[in-house]
């Protein structure tokens, strides 16, 4: 059996858990470095899947990058995991801190082709997977299942949009529960992020952990209301003000004080692309940082008043996910905040068309207004309801 999902020109078939298991070998014991989890709680659903994971795939091939699990079985020489732990999966299972330097660092990421590479590994939408010990990290007990399986791809990549991928030394120790010096790059500055979504959420709520005045646009007055009572300092309605670029701008001199010398947002989340970048170029401050994480308002489209990259001396930066340090030095900053992602539905595997599709008919659990991640459960033998109810309980708290 095999449920086939279909996006404009893409054809994805996900096999059944039996044969997931079976292709990807995880009924085997695991070699003496690796580790075997089983995939009953929550896999999440990347917001990349319809583009560069679907345009042109044809083979089959389990999707997915992000899920969480309990660690069933482990190698010989494994150390930092232990039977019943709960572990994530890396994104990209080789890149362990610092920029990437060559596409071999970004290589076997989950669940899709890789673009710079080539080759694909399997993605999670399955009942066990197999990774080397160093390919996982261990998750922080306060956080429910459905929010722990949204961190690989969404949480990893708004925590790089904030703070770049240059690293601690290695002798920083990041499980200490106080904030390193690292984290304090961002207080006082101002943070834009656009819209709703689960990257922008996220970066919503590592930038006030961490000290930042941030700005939140939406379409949404209800989203934006859910946003404000997230912290966020100010909420802009890009359907209601066009022009929401020198609107930020100019709000930055009126709320948070600032001159006409240095009005502006220092670091913007973009996640838009050709369809926002203008107005975020108006939005940044002078020397300000553009991070790059999507484009979602399209790939290819006219900038106006391209001259601004370099009169403002702007810095654009890429974001692709993130390494294995960033990962570690976002849990140690979600637990000493306690740091809850925004869960907006939950689906059964039976939904999994239904999730990729973003109906919400088929969710188990939805809120009233959609915002943040989308989660399947994978296994229905767990359920996780007192799990999925703290979710829940804690979304009202903000509708």
């Amino acid at each position: 059996m095999a449920d086939v999902l279909s996006n404009r020109n893409s054809c994805v078939v996900i096999t059944s858990p039996r044969d997931a298991n079976e292709a990807s070998g995880n009924t085997k014991q695991p070699a003496s470095n690796e580790v075997v989890v089983l995939r009953e709680p929550p896999a999440h659903i990347r917001a990349e899947f319809q583009g560069k994971l679907g345009r042109d795939m044809i083979e089959i091939r389990i999707p997915c990058s992000d899920c969480v699990g309990l660690v069933t079985s482990i190698g010989s020489d494994v150390k930092s995991f232990s039977i019943g732990d709960r572990a994530c999966p890396l994104f990209f299972p080789y890149w362990k801190d610092r920029r990437p330097d060559t596409a071999k660092t970004l290589r076997g990421a989950l669940g899709g082709k890789n673009v710079l590479e080539g080759g694909m590994k399997q993605g999670v939408l399955r009942t066990r997977f197999r990774c080397r010990a160093q390919e996982a990290v261990k998750i922080p007990t306060y956080l429910t299942d459905a929010e722990a399986s949204t961190l690989p791809c969404a949480g990893v990549t708004a925590w790089s949009a904030l703070m770049g991928y240059e690293t601690l030394p290695d002798d920083i120790n990041l499980s200490q529960s106080t904030p390193n010096a690292n984290h304090k790059r961002l207080e006082g500055k101002v943070v834009l992020v656009q819209g709703t979504g689960a990257v922008s959420m996220f970066a919503l709520q590592f930038a006030k952990a961490l000290g930042a005045r941030v700005i939140a646009t939406s379409s949404s007055n209800v989203k934006l209301q859910i946003a404000k009572k997230m912290g966020a300092d100010l909420c802009i309605n890009y359907k209601t003000i066009k022009k929401w670029g020198k609107q930020a701008s100019s709000a930055t001199i009126k709320k948070f004080g600032r001159t006409a010398l240095n009005a502006g947002a220092d670091l913007i989340v973009e996640v838009g692309g050709a369809g926002t970048i203008s107005e975020s170029l108006d939005a940044v401050r002078i020397g300000g940082v553009i991070s790059m994480v999507g484009n979602l308002s399209g790939r290819s489209g006219e900038i106006k008043r391209l001259d601004r990259i370099f009169y403002k001396a702007v810095r654009i930066q890429g974001v692709v996910v993130g390494h294995k340090k960033g990962f570690l030095d976002m849990l140690q900053v979600m637990e000493s905040h306690r740091i809850n992602p925004v869960v907006g539905q939950i689906y059964p595997i039976s939904k999994a068309a239904k999730a990729f599709s973003g109906d919400s008919t088929g969710a188990t659990y939805k809120a009233k207004v959609m915002m943040g991640n989308r989660v399947i459960r994978v296994s229905d033998s767990l359920k996780g309801r007192r799990m999925d109810s703290r979710v829940e309980s804690r979304v009202r708290s903000m509708l």
